[in-house]
């Protein structure tokens, strides 16, 4: 079984998926290297060929084995199951600007936060069954990472899609 870990940047992916390594086994997508095409200097990311990823993806599945897909692109790829980290807007911009983001890059991050754009896509690709969210804002890791765990292995249906920061936007016009 493949899950997609995804979620906005700064909404604790990693730091979450380092505490389910000791339960499952979690590949890091930033690690396939041979699928960066080139770094986007202006937006401060790679840009990645996700039909190299997929390929690779495929490969994994074996059987019963739950393996963990970490990546904010982790819903693009063929899994059967998405979880979404959320983080309230205004938290996530606290993280970022901590990261030293710029602020071009912290408001894209942001608005996409608030317009759930990650949870809409992955509902795209994946259907509304499988997609499920929990939220980070002000909660230590391993606590999220028990909430994942419920998800995995009894498809908690306490974490349907259900989080909205809608009223965020409002407050920016």
């Amino acid at each position: 079984m493949l899950i997609a870990l995804t979620g906005t940047p700064g909404t604790g992916k990693t730091s979450v998926a380092k505490f389910l390594e000791k339960n499952y086994r979690v590949i890091y997508l930033k690690n396939f290297e041979n699928a960066r095409m080139y770094r986007d200097v202006e937006r401060d990311t790679y840009v990645v060929n996700l039909e190299v990823i997929r390929r690779e993806i495929e490969k994994l599945r074996n059987g019963n084995e739950k393996i963990i897909l970490e990546g904010h692109y982790s819903h693009e790829m063929p899994v059967d199951m998405v979880i979404v980290l959320r983080c309230h807007p205004q938290e996530l911009e606290k993280r970022l600007r901590n990261r030293g983001y710029k602020e071009s890059k912290i408001r894209e991050n942001v608005e996409a936060e608030a317009m759930s754009l990650i949870t809409s896509e992955a509902i795209g690709y994946h259907g509304k069954d499988k997609v499920f969210e929990v939220d980070t804002t002000h909660r230590k890791e391993d606590d999220v990472a028990m909430d994942v765990i419920r998800i995995i292995e009894k498809r908690d249906r306490r974490f349907a899609p259900r989080i909205s920061y809608m009223e965020e936007i409002l407050k920016w016009y």
